[in-house]
């Protein structure tokens, strides 16, 4: 759940990672990346292409404020709590700026990217290393932890996780354009975006947590 959790996360942080400057030129600024240089609808989406920018350094700015708190908030809260609700928050920023396609919107709901990427490189390697100090990889049906004996290395379970952001990049490059060429908008990048993070909502509540 771990592997199908984090394969969630990284595809719905891909969607903004590398469509978000065109929703925001397109979607947000009415821009056309196809019109003649020099009209009016090629010189609104450059300008929103350089808007957009300025809200991916708010998700820097934010991803760099949360990742000093994500421990504390961890500590006090308890693993699920921050991991699901991170990802919700992510959901619930994405959802409001595909309703909002406004110029705020582009600045305020980035924040909520940080917190995505943050989670991204804390809580499943956080996870994996606990279940290696504990020694337990499964529960049984009566609840029981399981103790194994012959488990992989530490750093084989961690390389597992980390692939998943190739499958991620793999998947939307095959299905991506598709979806924004069927819907007609931009939006549904950002709009795609919120859905998988509710995904990644819904099997992080299905992870063994170990009282992490």
């Amino acid at each position: 759940m771990v592997c199908l959790t984090n394969l969630f996360c990284w595809m719905a942080h891909v969607c903004y990672s590398l469509y978000f400057t065109d929703f925001v030129g397109e979607a947000v600024f009415g821009g056309n990346p196809k019109a003649l240089d020099g009209t009016e609808e090629f010189n609104n989406y450059e300008e929103g292409v350089r808007f957009g920018c300025w809200g991916m350094a708010m998700y820097s700015l934010s991803c760099a404020c949360y990742s000093l708190i994500i421990e504390k908030l961890i500590k006090r809260f308890k693993a699920r709590k921050v991991y699901v609700g991170g990802l919700l928050f992510y959901c619930c920023g994405m959802t409001l700026m595909a309703l909002a396609k406004h110029r705020a919107g582009v600045i305020i709901f980035s924040w909520t990217a940080g917190v995505m990427y943050s989670t991204l490189f804390t809580m499943p390697y956080l996870l994996v290393a606990h279940y290696h100090s504990e020694g337990v990889f499964e529960v049984v049906a009566e609840g029981e932890e399981k103790q194994e004996l012959n488990v992989r290395g530490l750093g084989t379970d961690v390389a597992i996780v980390s692939s998943m952001v190739f499958l991620a990049q793999f998947i939307l490059s095959i299905c991506m354009g598709t979806i924004v060429s069927w819907s007609g908008t931009t939006t549904a990048v950002v709009s795609v975006a919120a859905f998988l993070s509710f995904c990644g909502a819904i099997s992080a509540t299905r992870i063994m947590y170990l009282d992490l």
